[in-house]
């Protein structure tokens, strides 16, 4: 009986979060690129709590080989994002909801303006 009683118990516990999992990020690319942005920044904050220097999240904010012989070698949205994080003193989930709704603005704004809107 207590087999039973524990494998009930087990089963149940590995059951359950897969019935309230996340389903995965959206298929909307703007959308992920903002939930990206959200985290560094939510990482960030994290790292500056902890003590870990500003400098090892630069690598984060690195743009692709092509933009680095163009001479811009770091995404300057995401250093600002980085940085300010380092100099949050609210929570960082605060702070990353908060990136993620102005990334979130910025990128509406620009499918408007181009046209581009997936409604």
């Amino acid at each position: 009986m207590k087999y039973r009683i524990l494998s009930l118990i087990c089963a149940l516990a590995w059951m359950s979060p897969a019935a309230i999992a996340f389903d995965g990020l959206p298929r909307d690319l703007n959308a992920q690129l903002c939930y990206g942005h959200a985290m560094v920044g939510f990482d960030s904050v994290i790292n500056s709590r902890l003590g870990v220097p500003a400098e090892t999240g630069l690598g984060l904010a690195l743009k692709n080989p092509l933009a680095v012989a163009l001479h811009e070698k770091y995404s300057t949205y995401l250093l600002k994002i980085i940085w300010d994080a380092y100099l949050w003193n609210g929570s960082p989930h605060d702070y990353a909801v908060g990136v993620f709704y102005y990334c979130a603005k910025q990128q509406g704004q620009q499918s408007a303006i181009l046209g581009l809107r997936q409604d």
